[in-house]
């Protein structure tokens, strides 16, 4: 097997290396000749004068395919190994260990080891000695297995704009070169500290990894069984599931390994389990189990180690930008977290978009906040909801407090236009709805400017917070507690106090307050959340792990 992958690589050494993506934001120092005849540098080392060689024939080959793809990941090769005269890297066994060790542990992050060259890596390192050819199909193979690796460690395998258009996280400015970090690892020999150090350094991703170690061994025990359905099961009940409800909580955690126990009684032990249960997976916590909690409890551990790859590679997409003081929002999970000095300091319940409204995944800075603000119907609402609705009653407008605004400011009779001519992309006013207790953004609006005009609110509706599930807004993110949150950005407690800024508010009159310093807001996707030592599933609401699984799993050329 080895010297047919050997004889491959000698021959066809482009498809090897001009098929692989850059990681996603890999920096590249500035482009030069990398090709260039190295000279008398490598005269006396057959590898490298075979390495350059490959090197020379895939530019050649490019220059005439024009492949852009092909392109990029053997010119980041290239360079690399232009910069070291072309002289083979892997030359210590020791290193090469340490290389293998890493491929190894990231099954732990979720990845694939196979997508790094784990079997060809190891059969070459139990060949000695190596001919030249061999050396250098050997030493590229390893050098691509550690960019890709590096990469894939730092911001995901996956380039989350492949999958969702709205993605905007990425802060365009890096501090930090990928491409000489791992140099400066080779040159030391570090291999196994540099991907501990571009492993997102996050108890919450530790916590992660911990948690897919945990349902990996639930799985090896044959994970846990399936509860027939039946009638609902409550404390109290004599029921011949209860004893198969039992092991199934001992088998996740939620209640405690003890001697087999036959009774067919619901007892309060049981009950008080089947909550802690209901709270991890964002369910109504009620100790009850009906038709929504069995479904829960019968998706098969399989599937849960699954959410819990994703959910690594959705935390190495953002990691990399997060800031020690933020607020951070997940949909999935319809929270909200500020985030001072990197410890996470205050938490409410949020809404969401619904499903057919979806709340996009972007970072932006919030930057002032308005009290008692006024509502400008944006474009979609105004397409979807609002013109609908006046075409058939105007009375539409009254019931909503809405006025009809031209580009002066100045308030148009509704009665007098002709709504029935009147389309989203022609209609001359803006629709607006004065403050209040019943407006659609209650008494304080958040506001971090983006191009998708998403904003953080209050709402007159607050009983919908008691829903487990809160994928009820438009797009925008409504807040349970938003003086409270005003509270902490404005960060300054005499002057705006909870009772100034209450005070402030039954005045009626809309006042703009700018923030003492600009703070970023993470819209997230999470369905997966480490809270403490728990790990929290939650529904994938938008439908979007079965895709990111298909792109998570498939594996590299």
């Amino acid at each position: 097997m080895i010297a047919i992958l050997l004889f491959w690589l000698a021959i066809t050494p482009l498809h090897l290396l001009s098929d692989k993506p850059v990681p996603p934001r890999l920096e590249q120092p500035q482009q030069q000749n990398h090709l260039a005849d190295p000279g008398n540098g490598i005269a006396g080392n057959a590898a490298a004068k075979i390495i350059h060689a490959r090197f020379s024939h895939i530019s050649r080959q490019k220059s005439t395919t024009g492949s852009r793809d092909h392109e990029s990941f053997s010119s980041t090769l290239a360079r690399f190994y232009a910069a070291r005269g072309f002289q083979p890297v892997w030359t210590k066994r020791s290193m090469i260990a340490e290389l293998i060790s890493s491929i190894d542990e990231a099954s732990d992050d979720g990845l694939d080891p196979s997508d790094y060259h784990i079997t060809q890596i190891r059969g070459f390192y139990n060949v000695s000695p190596l001919t030249p050819e061999d050396q250098a199909s050997c030493d590229i193979l390893m050098s691509d297995a550690l960019f890709t690796l590096a990469g894939h460690l730092r911001y995901g395998k996956v380039n989350p704009e492949s999958l969702e258009a709205e993605w905007s996280i990425h802060d365009a400015k890096r501090l930090t070169a990928l491409e000489y970090r791992l140099q400066g690892a080779i040159a030391t020999e570090r291999i196994a500290a540099l991907f501990r150090e571009l492993r997102p350094q996050h108890p919450k991703y530790e916590q992660l990894r911990k948690g897919l170690l945990r349902y990996r061994a639930i799985a090896r025990e044959g994970g846990w069984p399936v509860l027939p359905e039946g009638g609902i099961l409550k404390e109290g009940n004599r029921e011949s599931r209860v004893p198969l409800l039992r092991r199934r909580l001992e088998a996740s955690g939620e209640l405690a390994l003890a001697n087999p126990d036959s009774s067919t009684v619901f007892s309060r032990e049981l009950s008080v389990a089947v909550k802690r249960f209901q709270k991890l997976n964002g369910i109504e916590v009620d100790g009850v189990v009906g038709p929504t909690t069995l479904k829960v409890m019968n998706i098969p551990v399989e599937r849960r180690i699954r959410q819990l790859r994703l959910n690594l590679e959705r935390y190495r997409w953002f990691m990399v930008d997060m800031v020690p003081t933020c607020v951070m929002v997940n949909i999935a999970d319809f929270t909200l977290q500020y985030i001072e000095n990197g410890r996470y300091r205050w938490s409410t319940r949020v809404i969401v978009g619904q499903p057919l409204r979806e709340t996009p995944v972007f970072r932006a800075d919030m930057q002032y906040i308005v009290l008692n603000p006024q509502w400008v119907i944006p474009p979609t609402i105004l397409a979807k909801d609002a013109l609908p609705a006046i075409r058939k009653s105007i009375s539409y407008l009254d019931k909503k407090k809405l006025s009809v605004i031209d580009h002066d400011g100045l308030v148009v009779n509704s009665a007098s236009i002709n709504w029935s001519q009147y389309t989203p992309e022609n209609f001359p006013w803006r629709l607006q709805q004065s403050a209040g207790d019943h407006g659609a953004l209650g008494r304080i609006k958040f506001m971090l400017p983006n191009k998708y005009i998403v904003y953080l609110h209050d709402t007159p509706n607050k009983e919908l917070f008691a829903k487990s599930t809160r994928a009820f807004s438009s797009g925008c993110i409504r807040v349970e507690n938003p003086v409270d949150l005003a509270v902490l950005v404005l960060q300054d407690s005499v002057r705006w106090s909870r009772e100034n800024i209450q005070t402030t508010i039954s005045t009626g009159k809309t006042r703009t307050l700018s923030l003492p310093k600009r703070i970023p807001v993470f819209i997230l996707y999470l369905t997966v959340v480490p809270e403490g030592d728990d790990i929290l599933f939650r529904d994938d609401i938008y439908n979007r792990d079965e895709t990111l699984l298909k792109a998570l799993d498939m594996h590299l050329p």
